[in-house]
């Protein structure tokens, strides 16, 4: 096994996909925010930290061909992955750096819009942290955007006890990091078969997922020496601190009103409290949220209601494959099922069951003429589960390397199904 300050590096960490990462997943959210984003029909740029095999650069860079994309990673197997792809896809406006946060600090100059990193902020050290927030405050242009994913409490809390076992079994079996943390998890599930957390539901609940999981995702989470979720304040003053001002999640859900995203009777306490920080720390604890998407921006510039409103009007949604012709619609949600009414979602579900429709046409729709507030929440419930997407304006020629880099993936046995029309993907078939 080899670790580099603690981390692991002698296996790849698996291909995933977060759609919260894409450009203009991040342009619409911060626009619903009240946010004025960078432009993403331009010529931006994007810089992603830990950037492991590169999926979400690859299908930002193929949706966005007038864009800038750069990769950063120390493991050099997860580049050579990233590279192939790129190449094999013809998609060149994307560049991966094989270099430590600290190293790529120093020597690189250029300017972002974008700075994303998911996945590296709560398994690193707190040196590495520093390097992250020194990366993203001097190379952001004023309104650009910080995409942070972490750990947080209370819902990580739980499983400090499963990564502190894992952690000391990788320092004293025998074996790579695959090995090493399908021995750890053997050593919990005999724990666990001969009594372990049976007054502790949440626990078995807990390491039921984890047996579930690629044991290469659970070697790179769980093996390192520096796994600490974080309190939102506390990393919210941190972040701060580096010139980059919280302005809402990336994760919709998070933002949705409080009727929706807090269980009904702890929604009275939270609106009563004025204190943004001590609000977003109880919302954490309502919710049992055990990970953040936070969305920072540098010098934030914030739009008026009126600002807002004409977003909501000028945006294009589009139906993805898979949603509902009509409601109501069951949505999966943190804290449980919501459902979404049918007088609601049947109107909107039809119409762009049709094709793509403007913000400004679906608030034509009576359910929507006198309330534009039920349409936001509306469409961010179904952003949320996958089921709609704001449209892009792709060319003809970015299509063609879209369609390139869906074979490519599928031919390395990552299925998604790339959207070109959406700047995203979805799930796909198995290859094979």
């Amino acid at each position: 096994m080899s670790w580099t300050a603690g981390y692991v590096t002698d296996t790849r960490y698996p291909a995933f996909f977060y759609k919260e990462m894409q450009p203009l997943w991040l342009a619409t959210v911060a626009r619903f925010l009240g946010m004025t984003p960078p432009d993403v029909d331009g010529a931006f740029s994007l810089c992603e930290l830990g950037c492991g095999q590169g999926i979400n650069l690859l299908v930002a860079a193929a949706c966005h061909p007038q864009a800038r994309f750069v990769g950063v990673d120390f493991n050099a197997a997860h580049l050579d992955a990233a590279r192939d792809a790129a190449a094999a896809s013809g998609i060149a406006n994307v560049a991966f750096v094989h270099a430590d946060f600290a190293s790529f600090a120093a020597r690189d100059q250029q300017r972002f819009d974008f700075v994303t990193c998911h996945g590296v902020w709560s398994w690193v050290a707190p040196e590495q942290q520093a390097r992250i927030l020194d990366i993203a405050s001097r190379s952001l242009a004023a309104g650009g955007l910080l995409y942070l994913h972490y750990m947080c409490h209370p819902g990580s809390t739980e499983l400090a006890p499963f990564q502190h076992m894992l952690n000391l079994c990788a320092h004293h079996m025998p074996g790579g990091s695959v090995r090493k943390v399908q021995t750890g998890m053997k050593l919990l599930e005999t724990m666990v078969e001969h009594g372990a957390f049976a007054d502790q539901p949440a626990m078995r609940r807990h390491f039921t997922n984890m047996m579930r999981r690629d044991p290469a995702d659970l070697a790179h989470e769980f093996l390192t020496d520096h796994w600490r979720p974080e309190h939102c304040a506390d990393l919210h003053q941190r972040v701060g601190a580096a010139g980059l001002a919280y302005v809402g999640s990336a994760d919709v859900f998070n933002n949705l009103d409080l009727s929706m995203s807090i269980p009904a009777r702890m929604q009275p306490l939270i609106r009563r409290t004025a204190v943004p920080a001590l609000a977003e720390a109880l919302k954490d604890i309502a919710r049992n949220a055990h990970q953040r998407m936070d969305l920072f921006q540098k010098h934030p510039r914030r739009a008026d209601s009126a600002a807002i409103m004409a977003a909501l009007e000028a945006i294009r949604v589009t139906a993805l494959p898979g949603a509902p012709l009509r409601g109501p619609v069951t949505f999966a949600t943190p804290i449980g099922p919501v459902i979404g009414p049918e007088a609601i979602f049947t109107p909107l579900l039809e119409r762009l069951a049709t094709g793509p429709a403007s913000g400004a046409e679906l608030m034509r729709l009576p359910v929507f003429s006198s309330d534009p507030n039920a349409l936001l929440q509306a469409i961010q419930l179904l952003m949320m589960q996958q089921m709609a997407h704001p449209v892009l304006n792709v060319a003809a020629a970015a299509r063609e390397r879209i369609d390139s880099l869906e074979r490519c993936l599928a031919e390395r046995g990552i299925a998604l199904r790339l959207i070109a029309n959406a700047g995203t993907a979805v799930p796909g078939a198995q290859a094979g």
